[in-house]
Parts: structure tokens; sequence; C-alpha cells
């Protein structure tokens, strides 16, 4: 005979969780629709004000948790409206772009939140046994990272339809590598501590180039509407693949959201579109987000 479950509620206790989680996202709503702002800039505001605020250190948690995941909700808004990306979202910037170009600016939003959804509800069941398989084949990655980062620089390479497109990822990954070899162990001295030197060099690798683009255009045209132009089959596909994809992001040194997509969207029929690209990297960027606290990050 199965004993009977007893469920014993606390409404002051549940109160104070929401109202933790609460804050939370409000703190992710503020960092996702600012540019330049990520939800870790709140995470160590939290981290730095814990001791001194009433409250268990698990509801700390879960509002750095709902801050970053609301993060990921939002940060595709000033990506696309106002041009300015986060190294996250940078990838969804052109397609997003294109899209308002051709005045479908809402349904690209509408595509992000849907990944993004969409990748929660994949990840959150799946976040337990696919940490357990990642942790357990880490320290094999980890003993052949070298190699594992080689291949993936090859199949991004292959993954270009033509050799002038082939030609120009190598020469990009030339000049990436050779720029961080040149600048990540620069020392930085400013008044206030902002992430060394890569606070400037995200600014400027993915703030200036599409603020620059956009000073010669002739603004925003007018949006037609929000429908969504895709079959809701290759969105849900498209956003689950990109949920597992947020796995590698959080436990691979060197791989993006942005890399995690482009390798959702080769294995997918017809996924390499503007509207994959959006729905992919959202799903990659919030999936990463709910696998990065289900286990230890690695680095």
């Amino acid at each position: 005979m199965v004993a009977p479950v007893e469920i014993v509620t606390e409404p002051a206790l549940v109160l104070q969780f929401l109202a933790w989680v609460l804050a939370g996202s409000l703190l992710g709503s503020c960092s996702g629709l600012v540019p330049g702002l990520h939800a870790n800039n709140f995470a160590f505001l939290l981290a730095g004000v814990a001791p001194s605020v009433p409250g268990p250190p698990l509801f700390v948690g879960c509002a750095m948790l709902a801050a970053g995941v609301v993060h990921t909700f939002l940060n595709a808004v000033p990506a696309m409206a106002l041009g300015v990306p986060d190294a996250e979202m940078a990838v969804t910037a052109l397609p997003g772009h294109r899209m308002i170009l051709e005045g479908r600016g809402y349904e690209a939003i509408r595509l992000s939140a849907l990944g993004s959804l969409l990748a929660v509800l994949a990840a959150v069941p799946l976040a337990v046994p696919v940490t357990w398989v990642v942790t357990a084949a880490y320290p094999t990655i980890r003993a052949h990272l070298s190699i594992v980062l080689a291949m993936v620089v090859v199949a991004l390479v292959a993954s270009e339809h033509t050799w002038r497109g082939r030609v120009g990822g190598l020469l990009s990954f030339a000049l990436a590598a050779g720029l961080g070899a040149l600048t990540l162990d620069l020392s930085v001295d400013a008044p206030l501590e902002a992430g060394g030197v890569l606070a400037p060099l995200f600014a400027g690798l993915f703030g200036a180039p599409v603020l620059i683009d956009a000073m010669c255009g002739g603004g925003v045209p007018t949006q037609d509407g929000d429908a969504i132009r895709t079959s809701r089959r290759a969105v849900a596909a498209t956003a689950v693949a990109g949920a597992l994809a947020g796995a590698i992001v959080g436990y691979i040194p060197g791989i993006s959201a942005a890399i995690a997509a482009v390798a959702v969207l080769a294995v997918l029929p017809n996924g390499a579109s503007d509207r994959g690209y959006i729905v992919a990297t959202s799903g990659v960027d919030t999936a990463n987000t709910v696998f990065a606290f289900t286990g230890k990050r690695r680095s």
C-alpha cells in the first residue's frame, strides 16, 4: 500500500519566493531591453548584496535564474530594433534587420520569443539527464578540447556553400584568432571595472559595425504585421534542436550561441533562413541559461 503524501504550504514563504522571482524578472527585463547590459551584471549585483538582504540563499539563486531567462527573451529587441546586439544575439542582428526592412519586424520579435519559450519547455525536463550525460563525457572532451574546437572550425568553414565563402570564413577565423592572441592578455587601466579588455572588444565587434551601417540607411520602414510566415512544425523543431544545442554551449569552452545555432540549422531541412536563424539562436541562448544552472559550468 502506498503511503499518502502530505503537502504542506507556507503562504508567507511562497509570497517571498514569488517576490524574489518577480524582482529577478524585472532586472532581466531591464538588462534585456537596454543595449550593452547583460543579466550577469545583475547577477553580480545580487551576489554582492545577498549577505545584507533578508531571505534564503536559494531565493537569491532563483532571482538570478529568473533574470537570466527573462533577459534571453528580450535581448532580441535591441539587437533588431536598435542595432546593438550582445555577443549571444549578434547572429540574429542581420537576419532580424533584413526582416525589419521587409516590414516583418514584429514577426521577427515574435519568432525570437517563440524560440525562447519553446526552448524553456524543452530544456526544463531535459536539463538533469542532459547534464548527467555531458558531465560524464566532459573529461574526455576536455582532454581532446583542441581537436574538438578544430573540428568545429572545419565544420563551420565547410558549411559555406561557395569557395569564396569558405576562404572568407578562414580569413575571418584567422583575424579573430589573431585579435584574441594580441589583446586578451592586455591589462586595461580604466576608472571603472567593465570587464577588462572584453568590454571595448565586444563594443567594437558587435555594436559599432551595425551602428555604422545603420547610419547610411533610410530609417525603419512601416511594419506590416506580426503573423508568422512559417510552419509551426518548423518553428518547434528548430527551437527544440536549439535547446539541445544550448547544453553544448554551456559546457564546451569556445562554442557560442551563434556557432551552436549554425550547427542546428545545418542539420535541419530548410533551416538556413532568416526566420530559422532567429528561432535557433533564441532557443540556444535561453536553453543555455537553463542548463548553466543545472550543473557546474566548465571553463
